[in-house]
């Protein structure tokens, strides 16, 4: 069993100022992600009149004088380095909240406030080892990575969450954490052993609900994209022309026209058409990328959506796109 070692508040900042700007938002993105993880998966809010919207994570909150317009706030005012957007089911009225506030603002019971800060706190120690790796030296196992992409090792894998870290962290040069670590090791083993391994009923299951995740976070980033857009007092019917242009760009040049609405539609699927969708649903998110990267207030999700798609592997080269040029101008209305 791996010791547990948490990292005081001066320790991890000490950490933290010897990191790039680029591992910053690498260690931000794993944090965001684990959380909405955890959310998806352990529905907190099933029980109140509030759904998660979606998640914002400030990488540079230590830093509040450095990065003037970027900072976090939660509806009370107060800054945040941890941003959960919830709506509520009944009247749509939305919420930016802090953990500490949910009982105050949303009602929420406090036995659920501390789950969920049980688990942030948890991911919190998770990153702490990699701090703590980071600061002994270790840095991303480049060659052992490189094997196993040589050797088609992550074939019918990618929608793994081990895939994408080792995607994420390779290009920051960042230690996996120590059960990560393992887990690739085991997979180098194998494919120097010569053993390939078919895929069970199960497991591919759980690709197919690793994948409905991926799909449906994305999907998150791009409803807080679409609100930061009304935020900027884009109409409604201008909104409805640019989720339709984001559309058509997703599916720009493929044969097919099927696109879903719903992450649990992923579920019915073969692992092909959803590893399809998936594809599909990140180029959407590329368009918003590409639409947002000049409007101030949404530089921190451009950030966040930048990450996502170094961990699929998605390039985000800029597109001449009629749909894009129609959007930003809406935007300069």
């Amino acid at each position: 069993m791996d010791k547990i070692i948490a990292l005081t508040h001066q320790q991890r900042t000490a950490i933290l100022r010897q990191l790039t700007v680029e591992q910053i938002k690498a260690l931000s993105e794993f944090t965001r992600y684990a959380m909405l993880s955890r959310f998806h998966t352990r529905h907190y809010l099933s029980q109140t009149d509030w759904e998660f919207q979606g998640m914002v994570v400030d990488p540079w909150y230590q830093r509040s004088h450095d990065h003037s317009g970027e900072n976090l706030y939660c509806d009370c005012g107060r800054r945040l380095k941890n941003q959960f957007i919830l709506r509520s089911r009944t009247t749509g009225r939305q919420l930016s909240l802090g953990i500490s506030h949910f009982q105050q603002h949303a009602s929420i019971p406090a036995k659920v406030t501390r789950e969920i800060q049980s688990g942030i706190n948890e991911i919190n120690l998770y990153m702490d080892s990699i701090l703590l790796a980071y600061r002994a030296g270790q840095r991303f196992p480049q060659t052992m990575f490189q094997f196993v992409l040589d050797h088609q090792g992550f074939k019918n894998h990618e929608g793994t969450v081990l895939y994408q870290r080792c995607n994420l962290f390779s290009q920051v040069d960042l230690p996996l954490h120590r059960r990560d670590y393992e887990e690739l090791k085991g997979l180098s083993a194998r494919l120097k052993n010569g053993r390939q391994h078919r895929l069970t009923k199960e497991e591919i299951n759980q690709l197919r609900a690793e994948l409905a995740t991926d799909w449906r976070q994305i999907d998150q980033q791009i409803t807080m994209f679409n609100y930061l857009l009304r935020q900027n007092m884009i109409t409604s019917q201008d909104i409805h022309r640019i989720k339709s242009n984001s559309v058509n760009y997703a599916l720009q040049r493929r044969k097919t026209r099927f696109f879903i609405q719903n992450y649990k539609q992923m579920l019915n699927l073969t692992l092909t058409k959803a590893r399809n969708q998936l594809t599909i649903k990140l180029r959407q998110l590329s368009f918003y990328l590409q639409v947002c990267q000049e409007l101030p207030a949404a530089k921190i999700q451009c950030e966040q959506a930048e990450q996502v798609m170094i961990a699929h592997k998605t390039p985000t080269h800029d597109s001449h796109f009629y749909g894009i040029k129609e959007a930003k101008s809406l935007l300069k209305k």
